[in-house]
């Protein structure tokens, strides 16, 4: 350390100095050292061309000419640290002017200082810092191995959109923090060493890849980047100061990856990024990093094909992935008509997550997809055997996921084992309910995990879980013993929830729509009951959502589960067994199993007038009197009916009204008296929008427009066509609304707008529940349709015309096929 000063004036200063620079075990050069007879210019260039920093010490004088200035200027090529000592009344003129140029030049630092104690502790701090800046570790080059992109082992796949959203955001100059977020084995990884490849040359200084997957704590991560990056630390001092000294003057894409279980060390990549102004980080987590100006990218699961789509419709990138990584393991492998759809419902399964896919894809050595989905039904944890060079955390689908769960609290892990038992998604009532408003906080650490996902839409916010790893959720709940608690409480809510929403079935589009929503924690609920032989309580559930299973096509559902009942349980009470056999009656007359049904709702008619529950015999009534009405024994039907009458009215039941006046129209239009079957229909219809009862107005609508076209009025079916439309879709009815459409299509098919009925019969079948029950078949009178039918219409219309107009058809749903049936939409 060469020291410049006037000897004289700053004896003590000087002393000051030279205890500071001996104190950091470094060697003081000052005049007074030469020993040797030389002139003192010429050993203080010998110094000077020795020496590694350049200290200068002034107050008022300036020296003996050419002074103290030349020291300075021959010090021009090393580091200055200038201390000027303050007040100086009678400073030298010459001192003034050198301190005034020095004072502009951003190379020297200029500090001010007032004793000799000041000056130690100052030039102490100040010489300690700058040597670790500038010459403890001199800015290395990395070693090229550690710090080269890894290579991909196999072409990225499915993810073209996501790598043209990211380039553009990396390459932006505003953006300097980029990550990717998503669950384990959704492939961010995978995706960031794409990305690195792709803009390695967008960049002068290239791409630096950093793996934190063995790095335990936040305290390690300095040191793991050093070491990824090639760096030769420093004993003695943190290693990210060599890090910030290495990227200080680079410009590069520093991609950091897994950075999750280290979360808590994100402010170093703000802190790199402050001393790096031209660095730009692409960092992978399965939670955002939460720092300032950092832009989060969900990578989302491999886009998936309809459950139904066909060979030549289901390369998505999920099924073309599973094609890719099969042929790796059995060269033969080929995509077939024969294993398209258990390909697609493997990737279905398993949600499009690649690293599951491709565990998956590797079984075809041994199960070909049939047999592979068979044992996926029975959970994914046989998903195991993943490449050896793969991390151990990613071998097994449940290890990806474990390692997730290993980072959450306590508090986190319980609220994410319970979680696990909502079948179909949830909401934040539902966890308040359940669990009590504390658990909201853990909820969003959750979704930041990317363990709970967040599903778009407006309204409030709903969440679910991946399959897979709801899976592993429901083995750790085993585990902790709750896991009988946590299923009763979770089927008592939603029972509790259909409970509510009872009244408005029908009438309240929202009720049933929330139904719906619900619909896979109903079937759990359900499913749960039946399992732990609650069966009243089963059968309670289903009296609740009967209309549901109706109006939205899940009859075959309702049916499955009443069997079920039926089949298992032996110690059921009369009032159960009688309110059991209603429900299989009513579900197989729907079904179109009419002996099933008769015989069921005989029994329960005599059971429950025999407990004297009267109430419940009208609709048992009701439904007798139809089957009675055809089979063509109308005077049994009317026998029937009429005590259906009698009972509503004594019990105050509106609806019954209805039914009874639908019923007893049809019994005239079967025997040909149509201005009757009219009067009669219209009076239950007024009936029914008295009572608010929108099923019975579709019923009468529906009659009204049979009636209207088996008299030829051809408009006034269609007028009661679209008000029976409306109606329907007022009242959530999605399982008739392919029956409206096909009587609509034969009104156009009438008026001679072949294209339009080609359509409307085109998005009906296209529409139709994969339920084969549609409750409005069973109750309103057969549609006299006019012969010919799609072979007609393709000769009449062409076959180029007919194509097209079945095509558009085939595209429609539910709402654009209804716009465009009542004229809303001029197709």
């Amino acid at each position: 350390m060469f020291v410049s000063s006037t000897i004289d004036e700053l004896a003590p200063e000087r002393q000051a100095v030279r205890d500071a620079v001996l104190g950091l075990r470094l060697i003081p050069v000052m005049a007074e050292s030469a020993a040797r007879p030389h002139p003192r210019r010429d050993i203080n260039r010998a110094y000077l061309r020795e020496s590694h920093l350049f200290v200068g010490i002034y107050w008022q004088g300036f020296g003996d000419p050419p002074g103290v200035e030349e020291e300075f200027e021959c010090a021009a090529d090393l580091p200055k640290l200038v201390y000027v000592k303050q007040p100086a009344p009678d400073r030298d003129p010459r001192l003034a002017a050198m301190l005034a140029r020095i004072q502009q030049d951003a190379r020297v630092s200029y500090r001010i200082f007032g004793t000799a104690g000041e000056l130690r502790h100052m030039i102490r701090d100040d010489i300690a810092l700058l040597l670790s800046e500038r010459f403890a570790t001199p800015e290395p080059e990395p070693d090229p191995q550690l710090a080269n992109v890894p290579a991909p082992s196999s072409p990225i796949l499915g993810r073209d959109a996501e790598i043209a959203q990211l380039r553009k955001l990396l390459t932006d100059p505003d953006v300097r923090l980029v990550t990717l977020t998503g669950p384990g084995g959704v492939g961010k990884t995978r995706l960031a060493t794409e990305l690195a490849g792709l803009l390695a040359g967008a960049y002068p200084d290239g791409v630096r890849f950093v793996e934190l997957s063995t790095v335990t704590t936040p305290d390690l991560v300095g040191a793991a980047l050093a070491q990824a990056l090639g760096l030769h630390t420093t004993a003695g001092r943190p290693p990210i100061e060599d890090v910030e000294a290495y990227l200080r003057n680079r410009t590069l894409l520093l991609v950091i990856d897994n950075f999750e279980q280290v979360a808590e060390a994100a402010p170093v990549i703000s802190r790199l990024l402050s001393a790096a102004p031209e660095v730009t980080a692409l960092a992978t987590s399965r939670a955002a990093l939460r720092l300032t100006g950092e832009y989060t990218v969900e990578v989302p699961p491999l886009p998936l094909p309809e459950p139904n789509s066909d060979y030549s419709d289901a390369r998505t990138g999920a099924v073309r992935l599973f094609v890719d990584r099969a042929r790796a393991a059995k060269r033969d492998f080929a995509l077939t008509p024969q294993n398209t759809q258990a390909v697609i419902e493997i990737c279905r399964r398993l949600d499009g997550l690649p690293l599951a896919i491709e565990l998956a894809a590797a079984k075809v050595r041994v199960l070909p997809p049939p047999a592979l989905l068979e044992r996926l039904r029975k959970g994914v944890g046989t998903l195991s055997g993943g490449a050896r060079d793969l991390p151990v955390r990613q071998r097994t689908l449940r290890n990806t996921i474990a390692w997730s769960h290993d980072l959450l609290t306590p508090a986190q892990r319980r609220l994410f084992c319970h979680l696990g038992v909502f079948a179909g998604g949830f909401d934040l009532d539902s966890v308040d309910a359940l669990f009590g408003p504390d658990d909201v906080e853990p909820l969003d650490v959750l979704v930041e995990s990317s363990l709970v996902k967040q599903e778009a839409g407006e309204g409030e916010p709903r969440f679910r879980m991946l399959d897979s790893i709801r899976e592993y959720a429901l083995e750790r709940l085993r585990d902790t013993g709750l896991w009988h608690d946590a299923h009763a409480a979770n089927a008592a809510y939603f029972l509790a929830l259909a409970e509510r929403l009872e009244l408005l079935l029908g009438f309240e589009p929202s009720a049933i729509e929330r139904l719906e929503t619900e619909h896979d924690n109903i079937n759990a609920s359900m499913n749960w009951f039946i399992d732990d032989r609650d069966y009243e309580q089963a059968i309670h559930l289903s009296w609740l959502i009967w209309v549901f299973w109706w109006l939205h096509g899940h009859v075959e559902e309702g049916v499955r589960y009443l069997d079920q009942v039926a089949d298992e349980a032996s110690d059921l009470s009369e009032q159960a067994t009688a309110l059991l056999l209603v429900g299989t009656g009513a579900m197989a007359f729907v079904s179109g199993d009419l002996d099933r049904s008769q015989a069921d709702l005989t029994r329960s008619r005599a059971l429950l007038l025999a407990l004297g529950d009267d109430g419940n015999v009208p609709a048992v009534s009701g439904v007798l009197g139809t089957i009675a009405m055809r089979r063509g024994l109308n005077a049994r039907a009317r026998e029937l009916l009429e005590e259906t009458r009698l009972l509503g009215e004594r019990f105050g039941k509106e609806w019954v009204h209805s039914l009874y006046y639908s019923r007893m129209g049809n019994i005239a239009l079967s025997e040909g008296d149509t201005d009757v079957a009219a009067r009669i229909f219209e009076e239950g219809l007024e009936i029914a929008e008295r009572s608010h009862d929108r099923l019975g107005a579709v019923v009468d609508l529906y009659s009204l427009a049979v009636t209207a076209i088996t008299t030829g009025d051809v408009d006034g079916a269609e007028a009661y066509l679209r008000e029976g439309m409306t109606h329907s879709a007022e009242a959530g009815d999605r399982g008739s609304m392919a029956f409206w459409l096909e009587a609509m299509a034969d009104i156009r098919i009438r008026q001679g707008r072949l294209d339009r009925a080609v359509r409307l019969t085109a998005a009906a079948r296209t529409l139709r529940s994969a339920s084969t029950a549609v409750w409005l078949r069973s109750f309103a009178p057969e549609w006299p349709a006019v012969n010919g039918g799609m072979p007609g219409l393709r000769t009449e219309l062409g076959e180029a015309s007919f194509a097209a107009a079945w095509a558009r058809g085939s595209q429609d749903d539910l709402g654009s096929a209804v716009r465009f049936a009542l004229g809303l939409d001029p197709g």
